[in-house]
This record gives structure tokens, C-alpha cells and sequence, in this order.
């Protein structure tokens, strides 16, 4: 009997919704072939392309004498493991998209390319028997050097870089002077059993903490889902690392999600204060060589504490404990373009697999998370007092209808926030809008600066003196004068820069910070500012809503919420619900010291409900009643919802996408789905480009889905889907 040839059925990064077949070269060793493995590949007119094998078997839809072989295995372990795979396989088969372009989503850039591991591998150092004797306080020029060397003094074991850096940012230069002086030398040992330290708490749990960790160190071996529904500085994240002590202790490793970037070095430091142990870092702040080293660190499971952002829910461990959502109702959780995924969703659904408990920790949680806590799905654990006895802030209502006003600024707050500087504390302000002005008009004729590839105004940028579309990106110089009757123009609206402008002209003697995307772009710059909001040497912050989330800021007693009504009036029907999160956890970031704390909310509409049922009752009781909206409405979570999204240059082309795709899932499913389309994305052009979409929704979810793999194939055929740009979202959460 003839023995049939081995298949490689080959993930490749390419819009095409399959795997692609291959032959083992003739020297490839077949016992060593298995799914996981990286290799190279001819694809179309490319040479030398990388793909990872996902399966292996011995049939092909292809007939074997059309099959090109493999150029070579790259590496000589696998980079996936089969559990790994099944989770890259699930995910692409949910989301409808392409697997090669998920399973290579889930890699550092650098393992995307035809580079060995091995090129990867960390670097450790250890000390010279100079280095052990040598003492550290003698280099007094170079403080970094002579921590750097304390460290590796203390440590008594090689050290490896990635794991260095992480402790102390930008180590390379220090090491290689230590290493130019004799003093330490890279070695090859690897250390992967280095004793674990856990140092005490320097905090006492409550009442509340104690019995949400029993509650889930109960559960650590079983695949449960808690919420930890605490209030802003109730203590989530101590209940979060005395759970992981057992984790870590046990040899396991925890994987925490955060859900910005400027989160991400204020909450390392308290783990790494807690835990002496290998920390990987997964964040697109980091260089693609330290992104793999940490990635080949928590695969190998050295690194026993996995912190990263939304794409951190991809990294494999080698034996995961426990998984940490922070902030779990956060939008960045969801991917917005490309492969379009909830981290969120898809932690739970890897806890389930991996039998792993999972905590979701918020103050406000989503409507999804509560509901799911309605069902009894998710065990709900409750923290309902801030830590160390801090009281919760008060509210108070501005309205600023006809009053004094310095620009965005009512004369009341600024009585407010002299009142709190001279009793030597911070104060925080928050506006979620970029820039000085928003607007730039013509009082005359009419006339407005928009961006022509999306016809949104442009926002005016000071201290640039330009022109920016926050949609596009696109920039131009700024001018004084209309174009159309050479008036002079206006300047409408407010931003961070304006009222940094403004407070800089009222408090001169104030130090103020403003934090937003355009002051954080350098590498460490949100790490630099949280440093010096900490030591005090900043008295007022302005910031969007990168300053909302998760940050301690135990000597601030001030926060104004300058413009509270953006969001009141949206046609999004998320908008309510993201417009409480942020104004809570906003209001959250004072009073967490001994010091009570204060939040002005300045609106032209203080009658508003929304601030009514907040302010008086809460927000839980708040999302009460928004379920029950929902549940009429039959909107999510009480049903579910898919979008078919197409944009083209001209709107018709985008239109008739849409309108021949509803006509084709109506003859599909017999009009047993809700569908909704075509209509205009709430920002219709974006990029030069008409945005048109179809809702799905239904409230049978696997019916829904199991309809939408055959119409798809009807789509990728369709002549319309050449001519514009196409996506499906599953579980929208953002209806721009």
C-alpha cells in the first residue's frame, strides 16, 4: 500500500479566508513536522513568505502534483502550541476573519518575519569577580550604573535584560558601561527557577477585601468568572495581588490586562514592589526586540506576572493561574479595525479553556458584565468602601448657564481651585478634547475650516500653530482670515489647551501639566508626569481621559468635569453608558487620601437625569434602569448584533454593497434575522471615504452565526466588493 504524503495546512497573513497546502521539503525531518512550527513558504510571486503550520494530515483539496513544498522549518521548537492553535482557530471562526491574519495578529512584528527564535533569546548578566567585590556606592557619577550593579549585587543569580528594563527603564547604556568597566559580563546561563519573593502588604484588607479573595482563591482551579464591582480606591488591585501570591507561589503564571498604555508603569511598579519575580511587559510601547523577548519569556514561563493592553490576551504561557481584566467595562478592550476582537471577551473565553478563574475589575462595570451577574454566570464580588477609611467625594452641580466665564472656565470653579492650591493640594480638571479650539468659522459669511476628506471641522492646535482633523489625521496651516470675504475668522470651542492657557494667566504661580495624546507621544513621558503628580510637583492637571482611568492621586480633593454634557444627546445607544463610566471613574480620581475630596460638574443642563440618578443614587442603580431600556428596545445585551461595514470613495458604490448584501442574508435566512440598511456610520465620511452599514441582530447568537459563514462567500464573489473596503464587526461597541 502506498503511504500517502504529509499535508501542511499553512496559516498565511493574507485576506484569504483558508488555510493554504503544502509538502515537507526533501529535508525537512517528518517526525519533527507538528502544528505550531513557523516556516517558509513560496506564496504567489513572493519568494520567501512565513507561514505557521496549523495542521498536518494527508488530504488536500488541491491534487498533490500542484502542491508546492515548503523552503525550509525556521524553527526547531514550536512557536503554538495545539491549545493555543484551538484558541486561534475558535477566535478566527467567531469573528469571521481571516485565520492567517489571526494566528499571525497573536505574534510579536518581529516573529511575523523569517527570523530564528534564537536571534530573540534574552540576554542575561551576571556579575565578574570584580562585580561581586566591587562596592556600588563608589560610582558616584553614575547613579544608574551603581543601581544597576546593587541590583545584580542583591540578586546574587544572572539577570536578564528584558527583566532589568523593566525595573530600570533604559538600562542598556548603564549595563554596557558596567560591562565596558569589568564589572558584569553577558552569560548564556539562563535562570528559569529563581526563587520567588513575595514582600508583605504594607496594606491591611477590610472586610469587603477579605471575603472577595477567599471567594476566588476557593475557585483558583476552576475556570469561574468573578466581577469585582468596587468602588474608585476601594482596593481592587490588592485584592488582585493577594489572589496571585497562591498563583505565583504554586509556580503558575497571571496574565493582566490593562486597558491604556499610561496605566501600564504605575501599575508594574506596585506588582514589581510586591513581587520579585520575571515580569513581560506586551505593549506597543515597547521596541519589537523587547516585545518578542518578553513574549519568549512568558511562552517559556519564566515570567511569572504577564502585564500587557488589549493585545497582551494573545501572548501563550507555559502554565497560565490566573487572568486579570482591570477596568473591564473599557472600550480599548475592542479592536476597532482589522481584526476587530474584544480582549475582554476572548480572556473569558480562554479561561474557560484553560480552566483558569478570570477577574473582571471595575467601578463600572458594563452593562454586558452586569447582565451576565444577573443570570448567574459571573460570581459578583462586591468592595463597597474606598480603602484606608477614604471617604467618597462630594458632588456639586455648577450650572453655568449666564455665568461668568475665562473661556471654558466658570469664575465659580476658579474660586474653587485657588481655594485648594492654598491649602497646598492638586486639582484635577477634565475635558475630553484635544487642542485649543474646536471650531474656526466665519461670523460673516458663514464660511468653516473642514477637513474635505472627512467634512468634520478641523480642531485648531496652538502650540502648533496648525489645523488638525482628529478623525483622518490630516493637518494644514492655520489661517486668520476667511477665504470666501477675508473677515477675520473665530475661534469656537474648548480644549485642553485653552484652558491650560487660561489657568496658566489665572494661578502663575501654579505648576500645571496638561495630559493628553499630544504631551504623552514621547517614549516614558506619561511615566515621567505620574512621577511628578506623585512627588507633588505639579498642583494642577488638565488631562483627557487617559487621566480618568485607574491612576492614584492620593492629594488630590479637587476635580472639575469642565464640559459634563458632551455625550447627553448622542444617537449612539451606548452613549448613556460610557457617558456615567467616565464621568464616575473622572470623579474617582479624588479623595483618595486622608483628605476628602470634591467634584464640580460644570452643565448647561443640571435637570438632566442622568446626573440626578448618579449623583443621588449611583451607578448601579443608574444601569438599572438602562437594562430595563435595553431589555424594551431588545438591544444588546438582550440580543445580538453583527455589522457589515463598507466605505468607497463614492457613496453609491457603498450604498449598493450594502443594499445587494441585506438582499442576499434575507434569501439566506428567510428575513429571520433583524436587519437594518443601508445607513450612514455617525461620522459618514472619514478619509475621503463614505461610510455605509448594516446592523444584524438577533437574539440567537449561534443561529446568527452559523448563517453568516455561507453568506459571506457570497460576498467575497460579489463584483461590488472589488470596488469598496468591507468588514464585519461581531459585538459592536462603537457605532462611528
Amino acid at each position: 500500500m502506498i503511504a500517502q504524503p504529509l499535508i501542511l495546512h499553512v496559516a498565511i497573513a493574507t485576506p484569504l479566508r483558508r488555510l493554504f497546502d503544502y509538502l515537507p521539503n526533501d529535508a525537512t525531518i517528518l517526525n519533527t513536522l507538528k502544528p505550531g512550527l513557523r516556516v517558509s513558504v513560496s506564496f504567489g510571486r513572493r519568494k520567501d513568505v512565513t507561514g505557521v503550520v496549523v495542521s498536518i494530515s494527508n488530504q488536500s483539496d488541491c491534487p498533490k502534483n500542484k502542491l508546492k513544498k515548503i523552503n525550509h522549518v525556521i524553527d526547531d521548537h514550536l512557536l503554538f502550541s495545539q491549545k493555543h492553535l484551538n484558541l486561534l482557530k475558535w477566535a478566527s471562526n467567531y469573528y469571521h476573519y481571516p485565520i492567517g491574519e489571526v494566528v499571525f495578529s497573536a505574534l510579536p512584528l518581529t516573529l511575523r518575519k523569517n527570523n530564528s527564535i534564537t536571534k530573540y533569546e534574552e540576554k542575561n548578566w551576571r556579575l565578574t569577580e570584580k562585580g561581586i567585590a566591587f562596592e556600588a556606592t563608589l560610582i558616584k557619577r553614575a547613579p544608574k550604573q551603581s543601581q544597576l550593579l546593587n541590583y545584580l549585587q542583591q540578586r546574587k543569580s544572572p539577570a536578564n535584560e528584558a527583566e532589568i528594563d523593566t525595573i530600570y527603564s533604559r538600562s542598556k547604556p548603564s549595563l554596557l558601561s558596567l560591562e565596558e568597566k569589568g564589572l558584569i559580563t553577558r552569560s548564556t546561563e539562563n535562570d528559569p527557577d529563581s526563587v520567588i519573593k513575595i514582600n508583605p502588604s504594607p496594606f491591611k484588607l477590610n472586610k469587603d477585601q477579605k471575603s472577595a479573595t477567599n471567594e476566588i482563591l476557593n475557585s483558583i482551579d476552576n475556570a469561574s468568572i468573578f466581577l469585582l464591582d468596587g468602588l474608585t480606591g476601594s482596593g481592587k488591585t490588592e485584592v488582585y495581588m493577594t489572589a496571585m501570591e497562591s498563583v505565583i507561589t504554586a509556580g503558575k503564571q497571571c496574565l493582566i490586562l490593562l486597558p491604556e498604555i499610561g496605566l501600564t508603569p504605575q501599575q508594574i511598579q506596585r506588582f514589581k514592589d510586591r513581587f520579585e519575580v520575571n515580569i513581560a511587559i506586551q505593549h506597543s510601547g515597547l521596541s519589537d526586540t523587547e516585545r518578542t523577548q518578553h513574549w519568549l519569556a512568558a511562552k517559556s514561563g519564566k515570567a511569572k506576572i504577564i502585564i500587557g493592553t488589549r493585545s497582551a490576551v494573545w501572548t501563550e504561557l507555559a502554565n497560565p493561574g490566573l487572568y486579570i481584566i482591570d477596568e473591564e467595562h473599557d472600550l480599548s478592550y475592542k479592536q476597532q479595525d482589522g481584526f476587530r476582537y474584544s480582549a475582554r471577551d476572548m480572556l473569558i473565553t480562554r479561561a474557560s479553556r484553560d480552566k483558569v478563574p478570570v477577574i473582571l475589575g471595575s467601578a463600572t462595570p458594563s452593562l454586558e458584565t452586569l447582565y451576565n451577574v444577573k443570570k448567574e454566570r459571573y460570581k459578583h464580588l462586591i468592595l463597597s468602601t474606598r480603602a484606608a477609611n477614604a471617604k467618597p467625594p462630594k458632588y456639586r452641580l455648577l450650572d453655568i448657564r449666564g455665568k461668568k466665564m475665562h473661556g471654558p472656565i466658570s469664575q465659580s470653579l476658579v474660586d474653587e481651585i485657588a481655594k485648594h492650591l492654598n491649602n497646598k493640594n492638586q486639582v484635577l480638571l477634565f475635558l475630553n478634547r484635544r487642542g485649543y479650539a474646536v471650531h474656526l468659522f466665519c461670523h460673516s459669511c458663514g464660511w468653516k475650516a473642514e477637513c474635505t476628506r472627512c467634512e468634520l471641522p478641523y480642531t485648531y492646535h496652538k502650540n502648533i500653530n496648525r489645523l488638525v482633523c482628529h478623525h483622518c489625521g490630516v493637518t494644514k496651516r492655520h489661517i486668520e482670515q476667511c477665504p470666501d470675504c477675508n473677515e477675520p475668522l473665530l475661534l469656537m470651542g474648548h480644549g485642553t489647551e485653552r484652558i491650560e492657557e487660561v489657568l496658566t494667566t489665572l494661578f502663575p504661580q501654579a505648576t500645571i501639566s496638561r495630559i493628553d495624546r499630544d504631551t504623552t507621544r514621547k517614549k516614558n513621558a506619561m511615566h515621567d508626569y505620574l512621577e511628578k503628580i506623585q512627588s507633588g510637583e505639579i498642583d494642577i492637571m488638565i488631562g483627557t481621559q487617559m487621566l480618568a482611568k485607574g491612576h492614584h492621586f492620593p492629594n488630590v480633593t479637587l476635580t472639575g468635569i469642565v464640559d459634563a454634557d458632551r455625550g447627553l444627546f448622542s444617537t449612539d445607544f451606548r452613549a448613556s453608558e460610557r457617558l456615567a463610566q467616565l464621568f464616575m471613574q473622572v470623579s474617582g480620581r479624588t479623595g483618595r487620601g486622608t483628605k476628602e475630596g470634591t467634584v464640580i460638574v460644570q452643565t448647561y443642563n443640571p435637570e438632566h437625569p442622568l446626573f440626578e440618578q448618579l449623583i443621588k443614587h449611583g451607578y448601579n442603580y443608574f444601569c438599572k434602569s438602562l437594562l430595563q431600556d435595553r431589555k424594551h428596545s431588545l438591544l444588546p445585551p438582550y440580543s445580538y448584533m453583527v455589522f457589515l461595514r463598507a466605505e468607497a470613495h463614492n457613496a453609491n458604490d457603498a450604498k449598493r454593497f450594502i443594499n445587494d448584501a441585506t438582499m442576499q442574508l434575507n434569501q439566506l435566512t428567510n428575513n429571520k434575522l433583524l436587519l437594518f440598511g443601508p445607513i450612514p456610520a455617525l461620522i459618514e465620511k472619514r478619509s475621503g471615504r463614505y461610510r455605509y452599514q448594516l446592523i444584524i441582530q438577533s437574539q440567537n447568537r449561534k443561529s446568527m452565526h452559523a448563517q453568516l459563514d455561507n453568506w459571506l462567500e457570497k460576498l467575497e464573489k460579489s463584483k461590488l466588493s472589488k470596488k469598496v473596503r468591507w468588514s464585519l464587526d461581531v459585538d459592536p461597541q462603537d457605532m462611528a
